[in-house]
């Protein structure tokens, strides 16, 4: 993904129109990726600095500059970078340190601080030369670091990429998104909404399979903290929405250093290309709750849900998991809300007291400050509030109550 300094976009009216690469641009592109790739491809076991002076050495035109940086932004992204096998610069430079305070302790006032005597000294202890240890002792810095691997990739997919990451950094200044897809079937649409979960996305879902679905997302300009840690999330999800063979992306965005509103509009006009193959489908806190569960040996198993429950008019619930107690075959559905608002939570109340058609959990994560008892136990809901992460054996008991 891009960075807000290599932004290429342009403004009409109180739209922002990202500067895809097309036509001249394209082209003068695919000569830069070629020599890019080439050099990368050339490099491996070179330090960053080296590789980095290679790449400037690439003739760029002055007003191609962004074209030049935004591509090895991607290609960066390509990249492997570690220090030199079996060197620790944290433990070197520790040493070096202290041998050096030692040398100054020990200097008398007609003395001089002799640098190379004290790497000589050294040496022995960490069987290594003077000069590895010189070398060693800023390995870990980023001009320093070595290139392990690269990940070849062709001019056309490099510039793909490079639109797609150009979208995803004006999304990064959005404080809401709309997100309307049609004409697919339940299982893909299931897909793209675990994808939201997975990536930790506030959002509220409406419609129907037959109708297709409006996704409205928080940006992240619309949170008062963690706003680029979101923002990573959301311009992560945007190349699930691409893989739809029809959809509509509507961002409000909070432009320019005045944070100005704005708007950005994505459809399968622009031609971004989405480099996923499956959607995710539970994020890691789930996958590690439902092997948990899985260990107590009970009579209830969990999987993944593939149910999407839409009562008419009403916002459309995902749950997450669900529970089949293989006596008696009941099903339990169960939603978290570990990173959701308040407002999402109550939402979701309303949507149970209405008359939900199966029983159901809420798992709320205690920050959000819910009590149990907001739902009575004549309803097909159930409120069940952790701390850190949810308890197998707690949401056993639960099933359990009521099975």
């Amino acid at each position: 993904m891009l960075t807000s300094d290599l932004l290429r976009v342009r403004r009409k009216g109180g739209r922002v129109l990202p500067r895809y690469l097309r036509g001249d641009d394209a082209e003068l592109a695919k000569t830069l990726a070629k020599d890019f790739v080439r050099i990368l491809g050339s490099s491996v076991g070179r330090s960053r600095d080296e590789i980095e002076a290679a790449l400037d050495a690439v003739p760029v035109p002055a007003d191609a500059r962004l074209v030049g940086d935004g591509l090895r932004k991607v290609l960066d992204g390509q990249c492997t970078w570690t220090v030199p096998p079996g060197v620790d610069p944290e433990e070197i430079r520790r040493e070096v340190f202290l041998a050096a305070a030692k040398a100054h302790r020990a200097l008398d006032v007609r003395s001089e601080f002799e640098r190379d005597r004290v790497l000589a000294e050294l040496a022995p202890r960490l069987e290594k030369t003077p000069a590895e240890i010189d070398a060693a002792l800023y390995a870990d810095l980023r001009e320093n670091e070595r290139l392990e691997a690269f990940r070849p990739i062709g001019p056309e997919a490099l510039l793909e990429r490079y639109d797609l990451g150009l979208a995803q950094a004006v999304l990064l200044k959005a404080t809401r998104v709309t997100i309307r897809v049609t004409g697919e079937g339940p299982d893909r649409y299931r897909r793209l909404f675990r994808a939201a979960r997975f990536h930790g996305l506030l959002h509220v879902v409406e419609g129907s399979p037959a109708e297709g679905y409006t996704i409205t997302l928080d940006g992240p300009w619309s949170l008062f903290d963690a706003v680029q840690k979101y923002g990573l999330r959301l311009a992560m999800f945007l190349p699930q929405v691409l893989a739809f063979r029809s959809f509509h992306v509507h961002a409000e965005l909070a432009w320019g250093k005045a944070k100005t509103r704005a708007v950005l509009e994505i459809t399968p006009e622009d031609s971004l290309v989405s480099h996923i193959a499956e959607a995710p489908s539970t994020g890691p806190d789930l996958d590690a709750f439902k092997q948990a569960f899985e260990r107590l040996g009970s009579e209830w198993t969990v999987a993944d849900n593939e149910h999407v429950f839409a009562l008419p008019g009403e916002i459309a619930c995902v749950p997450d998991l669900v529970f089949r107690n293989e006596t008696t075959g009941e099903e339990v559905f169960l939603e978290a809300f570990g990173f959701w608002s308040r407002q999402a939570v109550w939402q979701r109340i309303e949507l149970v007291r209405k008359g939900f058609p199966a029983r159901f959990l809420l798992a709320v994560g205690k920050q959000l400050r819910v009590s149990e008892e907001v739902l009575g136990e004549d309803e097909a809901g159930e409120i069940y509030v952790y701390r850190a992460t949810m308890s197998p054996r707690a949401l056993l008991e639960r099933l359990r109550r009521k099975g």
